[in-house]
Formats: C-alpha cells, structure tokens, sequence
C-alpha cells in the first residue's frame, strides 16, 4: 500500500510539471484584523460566584467564522462552534457573513476557579484559518462548596437591603451557606433574560462604590 501511495504522489507531480500546473495551499494561522471577537461573559471586572458561561459573538466581512478556542490564564480550556443565533449582531453588523448566526458560548463552573483575578482570551478562526482574539479580566469569589444542593442553604428572605442601581437590581446581604453576599442581576441581551452578572462578599453600597476582588473579612 505504501509503494502505491508513493506512486500516486510521483504521477501528482510529474502531471503536474507537464502541464505547467501550480499547487496552492490553503493559509492557516494568520492574523485577520477584519474578523471581529467580542466578549460579553463575564463582564470586564465583575466578580463571579456561580455556575456561567463565557459567551460572545464574532464576525467576519466576508468568511464564515468556524469556531472559538477559549484560554483561562493562558492555559487552553475549550473549543467552541460558532452559530448560535444573534439577532442583535445581525442588526449591528447586517453586511458581515451569516452575522445572524455568530453567537458562541460554554458554560463554567467559575467555583472550580481560585479567589482572585483571571484572565481569558478568546481566539476565533475563521474558515479560511484567519484568526482573532479578545481578552476580559474577571475576579472570582468563589462560596463554600462548588455545588450547592440543598436549597435551605440559600436564603433570600434574609436580604438586607433591595434596590435598583444604575441598571442593576442588588440584593444585599443575601445569606448563602451563612455567609452575606451582595447579588446584582443585569438584563442580558443576548440571552434576553435577566443574569447574575456580579456576586461579592457583603458590604454597604452606594454610587461610589468601587469592588475589590476578594476584599478582605
């Protein structure tokens, strides 16, 4: 089988110079500045407590956007198909290829993660092997236990205080496994929904505040 190959690979190219022929490979792994990455989850600076994802969108002018390869840290997590449904891009960018199918996401356990900051980097590729990235900084606070099955463990009746804040609804100091939280919830686009988009450690809020990552007890 091996001479057979060979054999086929040597007619390829002595056809190939007879007929004056050329032979083109397809370019991989090259930075494409028209192809657009954009990172939605988790928010610049928030900090995270929770079972998330790590979602966004991205968009190339004339390509079909492949899939997205997705580094915590530096280190490589997943990989991620790119084509879910994203009306709003599509009303942003409704020139770009398939623009209405560039959603990408991945859930996470942001709890498996250590106390502190992070950093991940999302690479998109494009069909033709065109690339581009995004970064995002995020914090984690992380609760007692990676998973929290027993519902009498969160108590929402003990919240403090309720208000809305900027285009936040806070619960704080809502009482998880005994300890006080601050929760913000935030009307996502995307998921058309409503989210946990911050969770911190309790403290006293107003319009100055400005969060830690892991303050202090």
């Amino acid at each position: 089988m091996k001479i057979k190959h060979t054999q086929s690979i040597l007619f390829f190219l002595f056809a190939t110079i007879l007929t004056g022929a050329t032979v083109t490979y397809a370019q991989s792994d090259y930075l494409d500045p028209d192809l657009r990455v954009f990172i939605e989850s988790p928010q610049p600076l928030s900090t995270n407590a929770n079972i998330g994802s790590i979602r966004g969108w991205a968009v190339h002018p004339s390509v079909r956007v492949s899939y997205v390869d997705i580094y915590v840290d530096g280190e490589f997590s997943f990989s991620v198909p790119v084509g879910g449904g994203r009306k709003d891009v599509e009303d942003a960018y409704p020139d770009y290829y398939l623009s209405r199918f560039s959603g990408w996401a991945q859930t996470v356990n942001f709890k498996n993660m250590t106390n502190g900051y992070h950093d991940v980097e999302v690479r998109a590729y494009t069909e033709l092997g065109g690339y581009n990235s995004a970064n995002q900084e995020f914090c984690v606070t992380s609760f007692a236990k990676d998973f929290i099955s027993d519902p009498q463990e969160i108590k929402l009746w003990q919240t403090q205080r309720f208000h809305v804040w900027s285009d936040r609804i806070v619960f704080e100091g809502l009482e998880v496994e005994g300890r006080r939280w601050n929760m913000e919830l935030s009307w996502v686009t995307a998921t058309q929904s409503f989210e946990i988009t911050q969770t911190t450690v309790y403290e006293f809020i107003d319009e100055y505040t400005e969060y830690e990552c892991v303050p202090e007890e």
